[in-house]
């Protein structure tokens, strides 16, 4: 359960009666038209209220007087930080001031909004309230337009917009940030950290990473189709921003990954790349924003940039919608664009990648500063490289559940059609390239095959006995940190894949659910998923495993084991969507390039608005996406002051 959130009533004018009657409310956010039918009528006192959110349930307790809602509070909810946040505040807040539930959602949390909505509507009927009539309250913007001039505007407050701004900002430049959200979001809120080469905690540790290795690991996954230039700066400059984000208010610690990072099979993986988030994305960002105003740096949240204004070849500023409804116009020296990439918008990335892939987290990175970059002249390549790994349908058993962790195995994994297609070990140490393999499937996933010795196996000594991806150092050495507003603690998952786990309850309860397809036999299974190779597939992979020895995808001989009936079948798909990697063409500072690769005056672009890191993969190692993120912006920030003051 969050912290309870209060919220002080606003004191308005009450409803009054039957015909069409117009009221303003306004305070510093808002400018509202509210048109009424209806005089409200409620039994006085204090309902409580429930809807379903994406999380869980929703609960919201609903103080009425006589004529209106008097206090609205959030008491439960189980959302992510980051994305729950502005919904929190700000639905509440809007439906006491409008006395309507006809308010816009919050962008980026309409799940949230939604149910907040709705729980606060289940409270309103307990009231007596007329719950259509409220809804059927209309509310219209009517805020004025504004024009502001400052030297660098940058377009997202997320983790490589915040960079760019704070570092500009420090540097003496005027620096205005358009966020849409209503608080800190962005995939930089979800990550766990960012990697460095030679921070201050990996230098008093003995664990810097030279920075070659980083370079190769982005050129070689990218198949080379990267810009080693910009990738060069980048990396070199890592640790200092380590440090300079721990000095500007990111509590970072150097942690051992919890997943794709220090295993002890992969001999030339460095100790530690990760510096982790010690309270969260969203604190590290809020924090940030924070030491961004003390330097004279101003956030404009709820405002959706929406054009770039040019001036012949050169960009001079951008226009934007306030959340009263106001067009807000910024005349500015730069633009720096930092919207995230386009990973919630389905249907851009339904045509890059396909449609399972849905969208990301992240609803409110559209591509919006792609396409405000293509307005201007922007070379854009929406290439096909993608954040994922792979992920299990396990319905709802949840990310702590060890029903989870047990069915992400090296164990036999086939095709729609019953063939093996790799060396299963990636599916525990190189999740991404689990979900790479799976991506040249039909269908983009894959069934993993196990059996009741196996699971006979995990009830006597716990997950580990089949892939113990907590042992060595991660087992000594445990840290903690924090991801997608989860704590990940390496000495409580050490434990857990250590304690003797019965699957059973939670396997029959998702094979009546359709999430595990369950046979008595292997010719069961087959005609069960409709594969038609399985049986050849489970003869051939049984004599392996007998001979000690994988001749055919050359697994470690110690994932070998023998599948007999009872068997069992759980789909993995390569659709765990974590967000886009392409955007515009950018050179080695930041600065958009057109198609003859020619600079665009006054327009840069950052983290995962930009093309020429990943080339057509996302790289394996902890804290890379983040990493570029923050240190792109930070370059770009500099890059752009400099120009600016010098």
């Amino acid at each position: 359960m969050k912290k309870r959130l209060m919220l002080s009533s606003l004191v308005l004018a009450s409803v009054l009666a039957a015909n069409v009657t117009t009221f303003n409310y306004s305070n510093v956010n808002h400018a509202l038209s509210v048109v009424s039918v209806k005089a409200a009528t409620y039994q006085p006192g204090t309902y409580t209220g429930e809807a379903k959110g994406h999380g869980g349930v929703v609960k919201v307790e609903v103080t009425v007087d006589e004529e209106k809602i008097v206090d609205i509070q959030v008491v439960e909810h189980h959302e992510t930080d980051g994305i729950a946040n502005g919904a929190i505040e700000k639905i509440p807040a809007n439906i006491l001031e409008s006395q309507s539930l006809g308010v816009e959602v919050v962008s980026g949390a309409s799940q949230v909004s939604n149910a907040i909505i709705d729980a606060v509507a289940d409270a309103v009927a307990k009231a007596g309230g007329d719950v259509e009539a409220l809804k059927a309250v209309e509310v219209i913007k009517t805020g004025e337009d504004e024009e502001i001039s400052t030297q660098i505007v940058v377009v997202g407050g997320g983790a490589s917009g915040t960079a760019a701004a704070l570092r500009a900002a420090e540097l003496g430049a005027k620096v205005v940030v358009v966020e849409m959200t209503a608080s800190p979001m962005g995939q930089g809120t979800m990550a766990g950290g960012l990697f460095g080469t030679d921070s201050t905690q990996q230098k008093e540790q003995g664990k810097t990473v030279d920075p070659a290795w980083y370079y190769n690991q982005y050129l070689t996954t990218g198949n080379y189709q990267v810009n080693g230039a910009l990738l060069s700066r980048v990396i070199k400059n890592s640790g200092h921003v380590v440090d300079w984000l721990m000095e500007n208010g990111a509590k970072l610690i150097l942690a051992h990954p919890a997943t794709g990072g220090v295993y002890e099979h992969l001999q030339t993986m460095p100790t530690s790349t990760l510096h982790g988030y010690v309270e969260g994305g969203v604190q590290a960002i809020t924090n940030l924003h924070d030491a961004l105003a003390q330097k004279g740096g101003e956030v404009r949240y709820s405002t959706k940039a929406t054009e770039i204004i040019m001036d012949g070849d050169k960009v001079v500023g951008i226009k934007a919608e306030k959340e009263d409804g106001g067009i807000l116009t910024i005349k500015a020296d730069r633009v720096i664009l930092a919207t995230g990439g386009f990973g919630g918008n389905k249907e851009k990335v339904a045509e890059t990648f396909g449609e399972q892939y849905g969208q990301s987290r992240i609803a409110t990175n559209i591509g919006t500063g792609i396409e405000m970059a293509k307005s201007a002249g922007a070379d854009a390549d929406y290439n096909k490289a993608i954040m994922m790994h792979y992920g299990v349908n396990r319905g709802n058993t949840g990310h702590g559940n060890p029903l989870a962790a047990s069915l992400g195995n090296a164990w036999l994994h086939v095709d729609s059609d019953g063939n093996r297609f790799m060396n299963e070990e990636a599916f525990v140490y190189e999740p991404i390239k689990a979900a790479n393999a799976m991506r040249a499937l039909p269908g983009n996933f894959a069934y993993e095959i196990f059996d009741q010795t196996m699971i006979d196996v995990v009830k006597e000594q716990g997950y580990a006995a089949f892939t113990d991806t907590f042992a060595g150092e991660l087992a000594t050495n445990p840290t903690k940190f924090i991801e997608v507003g989860r704590e990940i603690d390496t000495a409580a998952r050490y434990e857990a894949s250590h304690t003797p786990y019965d699957m059973t309850e939670d396997i029959e309860k998702h094979i009546s659910e359709g999430n595990i397809i369950k046979a008595d036999s292997i010719e069961e299974l087959a005609e069960k998923l409709g594969a038609t190779h399985l049986v050849e597939t489970v003869a051939r992979y049984n004599e392996l495993a007998e001979k000690g020895e994988d001749e055919d995808h050359f697994k470690d001989a110690k994932y070998l084991d023998k599948i007999e009936g009872p068997v069992y079948a759980v789909k993995v798909s390569a659709a765990n969507f974590l967000g886009t990697l392409g955007g515009v063409e950018v050179n080695d500072r930041l600065q958009v390039l057109n198609a003859q690769g020619k600079a665009i005056e006054g327009l840069y672009a950052v983290g995962s608005d930009t093309s020429g890191v990943y080339g057509d993969s996302y790289v394996y190692f902890e804290g890379g996406t983040l990493g570029y993120a923050y240190g792109s912006g930070y370059l770009a920030g500099e890059n752009a002051a400099r120009e600016i003051l010098e």
